[in-house]
């Protein structure tokens, strides 16, 4: 609507109301603010040089200002235009809020007011998907790692190869969305379907199988693969041999602006902090890290990775957490192999739990890997069995009756997440976690319009460093 055609009417000045909505979003007026004495000085010496914009009905929709300054003027009327598609008494206040900062746009406003007008076009639902996105992407952003290697000539893939490599190839792919993915995981996806290691016309060599020959040769041929740029480097890698850096800048421009573009990404509401209960996960292999953690982050546990037996500082570290939240009972999710060491990590990292901190409240669940759960889901054993020479062996047999042993690579990554996913379920009290779910899910719609409010001055200042 062009507002210079509409016709311009004088009335009586308490005809005019304020839109109520307008102190929700731009704060009360106040009448001794002295820019407002200032604007009402102006308007009794110069008249007031531009109309008050009303509904139909006479409420404000652009002008409160004007029209507090001239109540302070004690003027009998005013002028105004009237906005004839617009009736207040038939808006509900949340669009009424929105045809308010819509007539708005060239007033000058401060930062809170402008995030108040940027939340109300912001869905909280779907900035809440955008700052699980934004922070998921935050963890990814790792240091750059340093390889240091000799010169080693290595030989290609041969034709007798191929067929093998490209089982490979297949399985690595089915794992994108868990990339990247470590050796022993790809190792354990081609048993579902086991290639050849070797092929040529007419003649047939072993097939792949779940021993130390077979994963050697599997380690060794992607490796050549991957330095010859069949298998993307950065789908496989090595969590036992983890390496670390530091990021750079090449100025302090370039800084500011990856920290504006990380700003207000990382905001995790505490979706525990209503539960019970603290919970806690112990995890045993660094290499299934990566698989369980996602669902850990979603849940907000903390997660500790032992590497086989946790020394002491982690145990530390979760009795401390779990005192200052303030919960009278400890909950520990545990996975680790089925084997007589995978076992006695889950019961004896309670039992130092209570005994050498002093922790009454703990209690500690295997969620994998069990002996139902193999038989379940068929898993392929690791062809190996339990170490006679192992203290836990005795133990481990009189409880079990047989010395097969599985590994948790062996469990599917999705598998594995849905197992994780269902056990931290079944132990938080879900109608509390998705009410603080809801809550930051407003949480995530606030920062939205906080960034989108400081969005300009972020530009002025990177602008303003050269």
């Amino acid at each position: 609507m062009d507002i210079e055609q509409l016709e311009l009417e004088i009335i009586n000045i308490d005809s005019v109301f304020p839109s109520p909505e307008n102190d929700e979003l731009y704060g009360a007026i106040d009448d001794s603010d002295n820019d407002l004495i200032s604007l009402a000085n102006d308007i009794v010496k110069n008249g007031l040089r531009e109309p008050i914009q009303v509904s139909r009905d006479s409420y404000i929709v652009s002008g409160h200002r004007r029209f507090a300054a001239s109540k302070l003027g004690q003027f009998e009327s005013v002028k105004v235009k009237r906005l004839d598609n617009l009736i207040w008494a038939e808006t509900d206040s949340e669009t009424w809020k929105k045809v308010l900062r819509a007539h708005n746009h060239q007033r000058v406003k401060p930062a809170a007011v402008r995030m108040k007008e940027a939340l109300l076009d912001i869905d909280p639902a779907l900035a809440h998907e955008k700052l699980i996105s934004q922070r998921d992407e935050r963890d990814r952003v790792a240091p750059p790692q340093i390889e240091i290697s000799g010169q080693k000539v290595r030989c290609g893939i041969s034709a007798r190869k191929q067929d093998f490599l490209q089982a490979a190839i297949r399985v690595i792919t089915e794992l994108k969305p868990f990339w990247p993915v470590t050796v022993r995981q790809v190792h354990y996806g081609l048993l579902n379907n086991p290639p050849l290691r070797n092929s040529s016309s007419g003649t047939q060599h072993a097939k792949y199988e779940n021993d130390l020959k077979s994963y050697s040769d599997l380690s060794n041929l992607l490796t050549r693969a991957r330095l010859s740029g069949l298998v993307l480097w950065e789908s496989i890698s090595d969590e036992t041999r983890p390496t670390s850096g530091t990021r750079y800048s090449i100025d302090a421009a370039t800084f500011v602006d990856q920290e504006t573009y990380h700003f207000l990404r990382g905001y995790r509401r505490d979706l525990l902090q209503s539960q019970s209960d603290h919970v806690e996960l112990i995890v045993e292999k660094l290499t299934v890290q990566g698989i369980i953690e996602p669902i850990a982050r979603k849940f907000c546990i903390p997660m500790t990775v032992g590497r086989g037996y946790c020394s002491i500082d982690p145990r530390h570290d979760i009795v401390t957490r779990f005192r200052q939240s303030g919960k009278d009972r400890l909950k520990l999710l545990i996975a680790s192999d089925f084997d007589p060491d995978g076992e006695e990590i889950a019961e004896s990292f309670a039992r130092s739990i209570r005994d050498d901190f002093d922790i009454e409240g703990v209690t500690a669940s295997k969620i994998l890997l069990r002996q139902d759960q193999i038989a379940t889901w068929k898993l392929p054993h690791n062809g190996m069995e339990a170490k006679e020479s192992s203290s836990k062996y005795r133990k481990f047999m009189d409880r079990y009756g047989e010395n097969f042993v599985f590994e948790l690579e062996a469990v599917p990554p999705t598998l594995m997440q849905t197992t994780v996913q269902e056990a931290i379920e079944s132990t938080l009290d879900l109608k509390a976690f998705n009410q603080e779910l809801e809550a930051e899910k407003k949480d995530a719609a606030m920062l939205e319009a906080m960034k989108s409010s400081l969005q300009d001055s972020f530009s002025n200042m990177i602008e303003n460093l050269d």
